[in-house]
């Protein structure tokens, strides 16, 4: 072969590599913020859609815990697109290597995300809250359910407010360390409260189950759904033990050591909107036959309650209300328990009326003798049996 042929076959068998669409290098490790945050959204948009899917199958509408649900992952959305802009414009890279036009881009859109999160973080702990409430628990978990609720409303309010003022007007988003609080005990202190309620979260369902009848290792599963809302807790420690470098570095270089708080954000926001998805997407909450799942809450939930003094009456009221709805309905589809219930009943009723209704026989003769004689004879037999 010569050595023009040979040339042209070697030719025909390079193969072009392309360089790659977000290069790391030494002095720009941004990319690494726009793939897990990019790879965070699509994973999140794919769960809360399975989940708003699943619960109208099965309630035909969509209830409040839903609608906070698919806000918080609306909002998600425009805080990524803020954060992958802030790392095209900053992130990752070392301050001296920006322009000011660069830097100020940076800071707005860096700035608007934080606003953002506040809002994804309060719609994903709202929906809990709502979901607890949509069970129709008792009195005073439908107001622990409230009080927590008023809660969140008031951290996020808080929130918005510390982190829009954290700088001088007219540029809240310049954070020259002149110019600003002392934004690590900010974010510190928001961190935290964040952490309490997260807490609290946990709380109310576990606080739920344990007043309900129900198997043992059932109650410990479901309970592990709810709680699994600590991986929030412990991505927000690491996220908060990131801060110092960012703003003790000396010298002080922002956007190089903003890589690592905003990767912790995304997770932090990530995990809180799934750990919401996950009890419905589990669907063991079924076995509760409440009002989220079942569309009424039924005897088996209002009457295996211990531990409240007033849950008869009401257990009654709510029992028969789901009787004459589900017998109205004409559905096929009750549940066991309901109909060994109403059985029990019957059984019940079906003794007591031989057992204590009074029994009465009466007896009739009639006979004719003939033309002259009296015209009937009769006896009459009374006998009770109380």
């Amino acid at each position: 072969m010569s050595n023009e042929n040979l040339s042209t076959a070697m030719s025909s068998s390079i193969t072009v590599i392309l360089p790659p669409l977000l290069p790391v290098t030494d002095n720009d490790h941004g990319a690494w913020v726009i793939t897990v945050s990019t790879i965070l959204l699509i994973i999140t948009i794919l769960a809360t859609t399975v989940t708003l899917i699943s619960r109208i199958r099965v309630l035909r509408k969509i209830s409040w815990s839903d609608s906070t649900l698919f806000l918080s992952c609306i909002i998600f959305i425009p805080q990524t697109v803020c954060v992958n802009v802030a790392c095209s414009h900053g992130i990752g890279k070392h301050r001296y290597a920006l322009s000011s036009a660069s830097f100020e881009k940076y800071s707005k859109t860096l700035f608007a995300s934080h606003l953002l999160a506040v809002l994804v973080l309060g719609c994903s702990k709202a929906a809990v809250a709502l979901l607890v409430l949509s069970l129709q628990p008792f009195e005073k978990i439908t107001l622990a359910c409230k009080v927590v609720l008023g809660l969140i409303g008031t951290w996020a309010l808080a929130a918005l407010i510390a982190l829009g003022k954290q700088c001088d007007e007219p540029h809240p988003w310049n954070s020259s360390p002149e110019r600003c609080v002392n934004q690590q005990v900010l974010y510190i202190a928001l961190g935290s409260m964040h952490m309490f309620l997260d807490v609290v979260i946990i709380g109310l369902p576990v606080a739920l189950l344990h007043q309900v009848q129900i198997i043992r290792w059932k109650r410990h599963q479901i309970s592990a759904l709810f709680a699994m809302r600590i991986l929030v807790l412990a991505l927000t420690i690491a996220g908060l033990l990131s801060l110092p470098p960012l703003y003790n570095s000396k010298p002080l270089d922002e956007t190089w050591n903003a890589l690592m708080p905003a990767i912790w954000l995304q997770l932090i926001l990530s995990s809180s909107i799934l750990c919401t998805c996950i009890p419905t997407l589990k669907r063991v909450l079924a076995e509760l036959q409440t009002g989220m799942m079942a569309g009424v809450v039924s005897d088996f939930f209002e009457q295996s309650v211990s531990g409240h003094t007033n849950s008869g009456d009401r257990s009654a009221s709510k029992s028969d209300n789901a009787v004459g709805q589900r017998s109205g309905s004409g559905s096929a589809s009750r549940s066991p328990i309901l109909r060994d219930s109403l059985d029990a009943e019957r059984v019940d009723s079906r003794k007591n009326l031989r057992e204590n209704t009074t029994v009465q026989t009466i007896n009739y003769e009639a006979f004719y003798e003939g033309p002259g004689s009296s015209r009937a004879s009769s006896s009459h037999n009374h006998e009770s049996d109380a």
